[in-house]
């Protein structure tokens, strides 16, 4: 017999759900035949899947020695052994943008991923895993295109993570981005589209199909050709900004895939540019168990050239 108490980090979870990650070797199916067995007790009592453990619960189980270390696997006793960061990641945490005992905040940068995809190049997931403890799996809590620079955040818990990730799904928070646009726009106006996504590419649908999607924008400055936007951002959707300003007439940037290759082709060639000039530069959220206001300010090289050379100075 072999007692474990839950940490905090664990508090909150389903107990099936909590399981699986506890003991990775042994399977969901075996997992929920012992739990219906009474070989693994919570709180001296037969449990069920659906019930949610809390901070000081005691599991019980049933297992030899060799058997609970086998189920454990590579977690057994001790946290996973971690891989050292990169320095392209361990500059955002030295200093982080923010954190506190909750959350982690960085400041990507454009061309860093935000999650892992075939290439196998460092992301942000890779700087969240910092936090994994064998029963909470660490993760970016929104997501930043790779071309895209700013606010990533990072829950240091559980209950963290479920808030916020709720939080987020209900648009409770508010985000702010700034983006510099092709044209003129002197005046603030409002995105009300459905978007359709097709052959990886996002576009505002004529025919009323798609999912809905809104943003707000401001000017901040513009010379006529240029105008730098803040956008506040109502929903979340892939590629919604590049989009739906696109379809206004006023395409990002170094967006080559919304806009014109041949109008950037001179902010290629003069600055190196390969992204969009986009930028997530305000996340705030006030709840009862969770608030923040945190600010990221624009570091990328090519964006503040551009902006120096425009003479767009409010946002630097």
């Amino acid at each position: 017999m072999i007692t474990y108490r839950i940490p905090a980090n664990a508090s909150g979870q389903r107990l099936d759900r909590f399981l699986v990650k506890f003991m990775p070797e042994a399977g969901k199916g075996l997992l929920m035949k012992m739990t219906r067995k009474k070989r693994i007790k919570l709180n001296g009592r037969r449990a069920e899947p659906k019930d949610t453990i809390q901070e000081g619960d005691t599991l019980t189980f049933y297992f030899s020695d060799e058997t609970y270390a086998k189920f454990r696997g590579a977690s057994a006793d001790e946290a996973p052994k971690k891989k050292p960061l990169p320095d392209s990641l361990s500059a955002l945490i030295h200093p982080p943008l923010y954190e506190d005992a909750q959350i982690l905040a960085v400041n990507k940068p454009a061309g860093l991923l935000t999650q892992p995809d075939h290439t196998g190049d460092p992301s942000i997931a890779d700087l969240a895993a910092v936090y994994a403890d064998g029963t909470f799996h660490a993760a970016p809590a929104n997501r930043l295109d790779r071309g895209t620079s700013g606010v990533v955040l990072i829950p240091k818990n559980y209950e963290t993570q479920k808030t916020l990730i709720r939080s987020i799904r209900e648009r409770k928070t508010h985000k702010t981005y700034l983006a510099l646009v092709f044209g003129a726009l002197t005046q603030p106006g409002r995105c009300d589209d459905q978007l359709l996504r097709e052959h990886n590419k996002t576009r505002v649908s004529d025919s009323g199909n798609g999912v809905h999607a809104a943003l707000r924008y401001r000017p901040i400055q513009s010379n006529g050709g240029f105008t730098l936007l803040e956008i506040e951002l109502f929903t979340g959707k892939t590629h919604q900004i590049r989009a739906q300003l696109a379809h206004i007439g006023h395409p990002i940037v170094g967006d080559v895939k919304y806009g014109s290759k041949k109008a950037n082709q001179t902010f290629r060639d003069r600055y190196h540019l390969n992204h969009p000039l986009l930028h997530a530069a305000h996340y705030t959220l006030s709840a009862p168990t969770l608030s923040f206001d945190i600010q990221a300010p624009i570091e990328d090289p090519a964006f503040l050239a551009i902006l120096h050379a425009l003479n767009f100075n409010k946002a630097i």
